[in-house]
């Protein structure tokens, strides 16, 4: 009676168990088919969330790069911008550079047509030297061997000289004496250098005497240091014997100065 009882005990309790166990087998199942199913649901958004964070950063990147090209864009167009002024400022000042230059080209014309006489005679040249214009005077014309006082002829070149260049009156003027290198024999002077500076002072004063004015000349000697020629000949001693009258450029004419230099005050240059 017990061995039947405990073998009906068992059996309810088999059934039980498998009842049990279909239900949570049932419900597994329902769960798994819910998950299956939210799971369709939600992979899709997932994708569009994965490929919207994509295309975010794809529009970043995009947004990022433009702006660099704008600011870059940007800064070329300023540069252009400062080169395009900076090249009108060098187009000005070529262009008044090229007023001056014709202006002196004129003065020179016009001086070589005013000099023409007394170049067909052989009194003087008007030559280019050094990038300035010069006046050239044979030393024959004007003195004697070995002195530095004009003779008669020489002194009416002179002045004739004086009188045409005292009509640039904006311009200064380089009185420089020039001889050989024959060493002296007269004991009036100590040497050529000696020598070509007294020519050059005599010249100088008659300069003034034909109205020019004595502030925009200058008077030097080179003696045998600056020879346009070898002094092996006779004719090249010759050429190299002279007075040079040169027209010394007007401060447009030269290129500035740097900024740490500045023009002496009126007072330091009277001290």
């Amino acid at each position: 009676m017990r061995l039947w009882s405990y073998a009906l005990l068992m059996t309810l309790v088999a059934a039980g168990g498998t009842a049990l166990s279909w239900r949570l087998f049932s419900d597994r199942t329902r769960l798994d088919a819910a998950y299956m199913a939210c799971s369709e649901e939600l992979l899709p958004a997932q994708v569009r969330a994965q490929r919207s964070g994509e295309r975010a950063l794809t529009c970043e990147a995009t947004l990022r790069d433009t702006t660099t090209r704008v600011h870059a864009n940007d800064l070329a167009f300023v540069e252009m911008e400062s080169d395009l002024s900076a090249t009108r400022e060098e187009l000005t000042a070529l262009r008044a550079q090229r007023v001056e230059a014709d202006k002196r080209m004129a003065a020179i014309a016009n001086i070589q047509a005013r000099f023409a006489k007394m170049i067909d005679t052989g009194e003087l040249k008007v030559t280019a030297r050094r990038g300035s214009l010069v006046v050239e005077l044979p030393a024959e014309v004007l003195f004697r061997s070995g002195s530095a006082d004009l003779s008669e002829k020489g002194q009416l070149s002179v002045l004739e000289v004086g009188f045409i260049l005292k009509q640039l009156p904006d311009r200064r003027f380089l009185v420089v004496g020039h001889t050989d290198n024959i060493p002296l024999k007269s004991a009036g002077f100590a040497d050529n250098w000696e020598l070509s500076t007294a020519r050059a002072l005599t010249v100088t004063h008659v300069l003034v005497k034909a109205g020019m004015k004595s502030e925009t000349l200058l008077a030097a000697g080179a003696g045998e240091h600056d020879p346009l020629r070898g002094n092996a000949r006779p004719a090249d001693r010759q050429r190299n014997r002279r007075i040079e009258i040169q027209l010394l450029p007007a401060i447009t004419e030269l290129p500035p100065l740097p900024a740490t230099l500045s023009e002496a005050p009126a007072e330091e240059v009277a001290a």
